[in-house]
């Protein structure tokens, strides 16, 4: 018999499924990781995989959004009066870039052309998200540089997300000072 969720069930089990997901893609790589082990490991039947998410690659996506979120939640939890000091920015996108939440990281580059292939375009590129994100964190900070272009500071946040996923052909042992200084030039331009 299927089961039924309210709405808070069907959330928690679809937070379950992503953290799982994320978990086996990050040992197993995508491609040997499958529905089955995702729903197993999260305590559901198979079928019910697909009542939340109709492919793997859009599960992969969304666990892309999931992670984006939490992140932002961390954001608004360093604000200070609705304002982000350089410091707490840094500290923000330390979190984003150091730590372990982008997927990508752990794709290889044959799993990376799949979903660039199988996903919409928006999913790679979406310029409306990208300039109201931007525009918001620009908002958001309590001393932002007023020629500090959106589109540039877009760009220096994606290119580090672009080097994590392809870090492994970079030098290992200045990988993290790679992203600080990456980060530091975020900071520069975005403040005053």
């Amino acid at each position: 018999m299927p089961q039924i969720f309210d709405e808070a069930g069907r959330e928690k089990v679809r937070c379950q499924l992503l953290e799982s997901g994320f978990q086996l893609i990050k040992l197993y790589g995508l491609k040997k990781t499958s529905v089955s082990d995702i729903a197993k490991e999260a305590g559901i039947a198979t079928g019910t995989f697909y009542n939340f998410f109709k492919t793997k690659e859009e599960f992969v996506y969304q666990i892309t959004l999931y992670k984006r979120n939490g992140i932002k939640e961390k954001l608004s939890a360093l604000m200070t009066n609705g304002k982000l000091s350089k410091e707490d920015f840094r500290k923000y996108l330390e979190e984003i870039y150091l730590a372990d939440n982008n997927i990508f990281e752990y794709l290889d580059d044959r799993e990376i052309a799949v979903l660039k292939a199988r996903w919409p375009e928006e999913y790679w590129k979406n310029s409306r998200n990208d300039e109201a994100t931007t525009k918001w964190i620009l908002e958001h900070l309590d001393t932002p540089n007023p020629t500090c272009s959106w589109k540039l500071l877009a760009n220096l946040c994606k290119s580090i997300a672009l080097i994590g996923s392809g870090k492994d052909t970079l030098y290992q042992e200045e990988y993290k000072e790679t992203i600080q200084i990456i980060i530091d030039s975020i900071i520069e331009h975005a403040f005053l």
